[in-house]
């Protein structure tokens, strides 16, 4: 599992820009945060390194984001996690 903190870059265009949160609000795979003008904080999990390759791609290609910086990545070994959810069984 990979958990990724994201700065999703907003179109300076208002309704691309309403579009892109209308469409990111709906994707489970997405927290949204606070907004600062263009700029809108994000967290992202994904559960595979090929579900994270689709959110990225995915999200390049919303209308309405022109680009998205990574801040942070927190990948957890499968193992370790099948190994913590059984301890607590």
């Amino acid at each position: 599992m990979a958990v990724s903190g994201l700065v999703l870059n907003l179109s300076p265009v208002d309704d691309l820009a309403s579009r892109a949160l209308v469409s990111l609000s709906r994707d489970p795979r997405i927290t949204i945060g606070e907004r600062f003008g263009r700029r809108l904080a994000a967290v992202a999990q994904t559960e595979s390194p090929q579900a994270d390759r689709d959110l990225w791609d995915d999200l390049h290609a919303t209308p309405g984001v022109e680009y998205v910086d990574v801040t942070f990545v927190a990948l957890d070994d499968p193992a370790t996690a099948q190994e913590n959810s059984h301890a607590h069984d």
